[in-house]
This record gives structure tokens, C-alpha cells and sequence, in this order.
């Protein structure tokens, strides 16, 4: 069984995290103003401290989950990935524990892409509304001769009524879809309790 990628979600995390805005926010209620605000903090923070986090980058770990968390529905993504049936009949304790591995794999990938790609540029080219969706249309340049490429964030207000993240579109890839892909056939195959040992392995 092909395993989970766990780097086919790069993709997330940069345009989040690189956008390094110095502007200031009239609403940030709205969606668009809460990926920039998110990448205000993480930005400011890197420039300030990047040689640190490139000698020592677990101490941004923290700082990572911190900020890019409460912006993340990581529980619409879970039940998108694993689908009705296994989300069901998960416990709540292994919902959590699928929910907090996945997230640990996610936060120290973002921490060092982050530091990496600390002098990227995106831009947000359009904003939508439609069915209870906010798209985020953007385009990301991260140079080194690289081809810019578009991201799309799919936004969703949270049971909080707050907007967060539900999936994002890469180049036309859906990567919430990408790794229900991935990972339901191993579901299927091994069952849910082993793919979630097998991530908590890997964090």
C-alpha cells in the first residue's frame, strides 16, 4: 500500500506563511485578512529570527502551531479525508490523536519550509463567496528561477463561526482530496487505528 505523502501538503503551507505584508488590516474578520495577518506574524518572526530556527528550528515549532492552528479546520479535513463511514465509527479519542498526528507532521514541515522560502512573494489576485464557501485566489512567486504557481484557499466558518481553512487548491490539484486518495485505501485495508499509530510514528 502506497504510503501518505506527507510533503504533497508544502503546497498549504507557504502562501500562508510567506506573504510578508507590512500593510495593516481594516477588517480582519474577513478571510483574505486572516491568511495575511497569519503571515504577518510568522513572516516578522523568521526575519527576526532566522538564524535561530536555522541552527535550532524546533523552538519554532511552537510558534508555528501557535499561529497557523486556529486558522486550519483540521476536524472538516479529517472527516473529508477518512469520509463518513470511518468518521463515524472513530472514537472521539482517535479522532483527536488522527487529528494531532497529522497536524505535528504538518507544523514541523511548514516550521522548515517556512525558514526557507522566508523571501517568497504571493499575491491575492481575487476574492469569492458562494454556498457558505470563501475562495482565496492567489498566486505565489518563491524566485530561484522557479515558475510562479496559483493557490486557491477554500475558507469555511467553523462551528465558532470563525472562517478557516477546509481545503486548498494547488495548480489545480485539491490536496484535502489528494490525500483522501492516499490514505482511505490504506483505511480500508488496515484499518483506522493502525494509519494513526503509523502517523504518530512518523511525527
Amino acid at each position: 500500500m502506497k504510503k501518505f505523502k506527507i510533503y504533497s501538503f508544502l503546497a498549504i503551507i507557504i502562501p500562508i506563511i510567506i506573504l510578508g505584508s507590512s500593510e495593516s488590516f481594516a477588517n480582519k474578520e474577513l478571510p483574505e485578512n486572516i491568511i495575511l495577518s497569519a503571515a504577518n506574524n510568522l513572516f516578522s518572526d523568521v526575519v527576526k529570527n532566522k538564524e535561530l530556527y536555522e541552527d535550532d528550528i524546533t523552538s519554532f515549532y511552537t510558534r508555528v502551531d501557535d499561529i497557523l492552528t486556529p486558522i486550519i479546520d483540521f476536524d472538516i479535513i479529517i472527516k473529508s479525508i477518512i469520509g463518513k463511514k470511518y468518521y463515524q465509527e472513530a472514537s472521539a479519542q482517535q479522532k483527536n490523536r488522527f487529528k494531532i498526528a497529522l497536524k505535528n507532521q504538518l507544523i514541523r514541515i511548514y516550521a522548515k519550509t517556512i525558514v526557507e522560502y522566508a523571501n517568497s512573494k504571493i499575491t491575492i489576485i481575487s476574492t469569492s463567496e458562494s454556498k457558505g464557501f470563501y475562495l482565496v485566489k492567489t498566486e505565489l512567486s518563491i524566485g530561484k528561477g522557479k515558475p510562479a504557481f496559483q493557490v486557491i484557499y477554500v475558507m469555511k466558518r467553523s462551528a465558532d463561526k470563525k472562517w478557516k481553512i477546509v481545503e486548498v487548491v494547488a495548480n489545480g490539484l485539491r490536496l484535502v482530496k489528494s490525500l483522501r486518495k492516499s490514505l482511505l485505501p490504506e483505511i480500508k485495508e488496515k484499518g483506522i487505528e493502525s494509519v494513526i499509530s503509523r502517523l504518530e510514528s512518523e511525527s
